[in-house]
């Protein structure tokens, strides 16, 4: 471990236990995908409505940023999976992690650090909505520091570090995406789409903002589902 996560992890760890309130807070808050998504997804929405003649351009980037959230995700995921395998300081016996009031000692056992998917995923929507508006993007930025970031790092489920270069896969990812990709031809269609087809187009959209909101779990478990009755079958 490096001396910059170390140092800050011991100093955040330091805290621990001093409040029942407080642990119970940092612990609820980013648990629950109301407040870890859900609070950023509406603000998509917001976004999608900004404008009360439907301004293709803020339509076009809130597309081309859900498009940059899938790939951030999958990003996040292959870096993980690929990259050496990170304990979470709450599993790390040489840190001496004191746990947080209420907190599973199990929790996420055999899942890598390093990148963190919650800063990947939530840095890509609130650098996203820093697109549209500046004030809301700040706003969006800095909630997601807080609830995605500093609390987590808190339960001790990620080092600084993995925050860090999640927030930057999610924040480059995003720009990108509001660049090059929302004069793509793909987005375009997609905005026509959403005006020839609204009955359409918005159960998809809300099946998607629903999905962020939650950070993938559903297609993530239903994924592996059927990656275990395939294994089973074939086997």
């Amino acid at each position: 471990m490096n001396t910059f996560d170390y140092e800050i992890i011991k100093f955040i760890n330091q805290f621990s236990t001093q409040s029942w309130a407080f642990d119970k807070i940092i612990g609820f808050l980013p648990g629950h995908g109301l407040y870890k998504g859900g609070v950023l997804a509406a603000l998509l929405w917001w976004a999608w409505f900004k404008d009360k003649d439907g301004s293709m351009n803020n339509r076009a980037r809130v597309i081309s940023t859900l498009l940059s959230c899938v790939i951030a995700v999958l990003v996040g995921r292959l870096l993980a999976l690929t990259l050496p395998f990170r304990l979470r300081p709450i599993h790390n016996e040489s840190l001496h992690f004191l746990l947080p009031y209420d907190m599973d000692p199990t929790v996420l056992e055999g899942w890598s650090a390093f990148p963190s998917d919650h800063a990947v995923l939530f840095f890509t929507i609130a650098m996203g909505l820093f697109f549209i508006s500046r004030p809301i993007g700040v706003v969006a930025l800095i909630y997601t520091a807080l609830i995605n970031g500093f609390a987590r790092v808190y339960l001790g489920l990620h080092y600084p570090s993995d925050v860090i270069a999640g927030a930057m896969i999610g924040i480059g990812i995003a720009f990108l995406g509001n660049i090059y990709l929302v004069r793509s031809k793909m987005v375009r269609l997609i905005v026509e789409w959403s005006h020839r087809k609204p009955h359409l187009f918005y159960p998809v959209f809300f099946l998607l903002t629903y999905q962020i909101s939650e950070l993938f779990l559903c297609g993530r478990a239903t994924a592996s589902g059927l990656k275990e009755l395939i294994e089973k079958i074939i086997g």
